[in-house]
């Protein structure tokens, strides 16, 4: 008897000593890639707000992790739509063709958005038609490529109360696409990717968690002397939420007076929580990383961007937002570690773009900043042009720093294409607060090799783009009903986070200059499937061990 006691406590302690030794060893490729976007963080948001983060979160994945600390943007229309386009297809506007949220169509007349599709309805308005769809990015995502080869068996989701970053992100062969219906406030997702939802997300939406979350109040997290803004929590420089509420503390049930339908949750920090609840439901409901071929989540938070406009990089809202969502990804990292191991599981934190300083804050510091008065400008662009051409509705259209030529009343006035536009870009130079004014015509002649205009040209595309290009002056922003905005080259709105972690990834710092475009190649090499067709990105070989 004690021998045979002796032998089982023996081969229960082997058993579970072989357990343990098997989940550190990472497996041959990630059975799962979580990739992470947090819209509209800068990189000096970590050095900034370092101290008043907690251990399991950002701190947790950039200390145990390849923290990539000088990543960049190369191309300079940072909104948000390219951003997600070029992190998943790892290149630029240029070529994967969603250079703008959206554009201006010449033959309709009308601006187009990047992923409108109206032939596919919103699940939770199927009454209404159109819906989203990836179908207008012109090139497959990693995801897409690992799922081809794969033959279907890896798994991709995409999640984010914005839908943009859900359709995007997911690619072309997402099994599913979720974003936050404000009209609603449910979670939804378009006949592009299935006729129904799932029982588990239905049973979600029945919960109408949002609802709780209105009935609450944001306050901070921490004393305000351990902030580090040192603006006051009402300052002249913030716009706030519906242009009303600018101090803590946020009382939901307020707010929702003003702000219609559901729209609050996506300003709220409780937003974040809302999606990071429904990420960790798709890793239990959905069975991620449980088999051989590689699944991909993709967790977009939103937030952030919105806070940043309407607040702006100083404000105490943008850092207790951070410091609550970096609650939220401890949560998460908990989660995955424990379902699918830190060994099994590659995950990357970054951002689409950063943020503008408010302009009137920089002028007040003696700093060059300013507004660009566009619709100003355009009126006596458009004077001028008709004092040379005569009469006639010579611009049809301005949006996204791009003018939109009327091609058609050029041609038939034969007028010749370059010279017309050679006469805006001059006409165009000389405002203050313009730095750069390319044409189409010189995008397609010349190619610019650095700066600024590089960056411009890789925000070029001919099909999509406008006839001219500008690109303000550092500091400076277009007149917009917000405190402040991102949308130019400059470093504010291109240096972004950029961390790795867990499977095979280095414990280290890395300060060479890296691109978003980076990302989506060194995630295909390493799980050994195809690299997106169109990519320009380098393989990041030195992450991983």
């Amino acid at each position: 008897m004690r021998k045979t006691i002796f032998t089982l406590i023996l081969l229960l302690f082997t058993a579970k000593a072989f357990t343990q030794l098997e989940s550190s060893i990472p497996s041959e490729k990630p059975k799962l890639v979580v990739g992470i976007v947090v819209e509209g963080i800068r990189q000096d948001y970590l050095d900034r707000f370092w101290n008043n983060f907690g251990n399991k979160g950002f701190k947790k994945l950039a200390i145990n992790g390849s923290y990539c600390r000088n990543t960049v943007i190369n191309y300079s229309l940072t909104q948000t739509a390219p951003g997600y386009a070029s992190i998943a297809t790892g290149t630029e506007p240029a070529q994967h063709g969603i250079v703008s949220n959206y554009w201006f169509n010449p033959i309709t007349s009308k601006k187009e958005d990047c992923i409108e599709d109206y032939n596919y309805n919103n699940l939770a308005r199927k009454k209404e038609k159109g819906s989203f769809s990836p179908l207008k990015m012109l090139s497959t995502t990693f995801a897409d490529e690992a799922k081809l080869f794969h033959n279907g068996k890896s798994k991709i989701i995409s999640i984010s109360l914005n839908p943009y970053a859900a359709v995007l992100s997911g690619g072309y062969s997402a099994d599913a696409a979720y974003w936050f219906d404000i009209t609603t406030g449910t979670w939804t997702s378009s006949t592009y990717y299935m006729n129904d939802l799932p029982n588990w997300i239905k049973d979600i939406n029945q919960n109408k968690n949002c609802d709780d979350y209105l009935k609450r109040q944001w306050d901070l997290s921490l004393e305000r002397e351990k902030y580090t803004s040192l603006l006051p929590d009402r300052n002249e420089y913030e716009f706030g939420i519906d242009g009303v509420y600018k101090t803590f503390p946020y009382i939901y049930s307020e707010m929702t007076k003003t702000v219609k339908d559901y729209e609050l949750i996506t300003m709220i920090p409780e937003g974040n929580t809302h999606l990071n609840d429904l990420a960790i439901a798709t890793i239990y409901y959905e069975n991620l990383g449980k088999d051989d071929y590689t699944d991909f989540l993709f967790v977009n938070y939103s937030v952030s961007e919105k806070i940043g406009r309407l607040f702006g990089p100083q404000s105490l809202e943008i850092e207790d937002l951070l410091i609550k969502l970096d609650k939220d990804l401890a949560h998460l990292i908990e989660v995955i570690e424990d379902v699918v191991g830190k060994n099994n599981v590659l995950i990357y934190l970054t951002s689409n773009h950063g943020m503008a300083d408010p302009p009137q804050y920089l002028i007040d510091n003696k700093l060059p900043a300013g507004f660009f008065r566009q619709h100003y400008v355009i009126a006596l662009l458009k004077s001028y042009l008709r004092a040379i051409y005569g009469e006639g509705d010579w611009i049809l259209d301005f949006n996204n720093s791009q003018i939109y030529l009327n091609k058609v009343l050029i041609e038939d006035s034969k007028i010749p294409m370059a010279d017309f536009q050679e006469k805006v870009v001059t006409f165009i130079s000389n405002f203050s607060g313009i730095a750069n004014a390319i044409s189409s015509n010189q995008f397609l002649n010349i190619n610019f090799t650095s700066g600024i205009p590089l960056k411009m040209q890789n925000s070029f595309n001919l099909k999509r783009s406008g006839d001219i290009m500008i690109s303000l002056r550092a500091g400076w922003i277009e007149d917009i009903p917000y405190c402040t905005d991102h949308n130019t080259g400059y470093r504010y709105d291109t240096h972004v986070p950029l961390i790795f972690y867990g499977w095979k990834v280095k414990k280290q710092t890395i300060y060479s200059e890296i691109s978003i475009s980076d990302i989506a190649p060194t995630i295909s090499v390493i799980i050994g499937t195809p690299v997106p067709p169109l990519s320009t990105g380098n393989t990041l070989q030195e992450i991983f061990r």
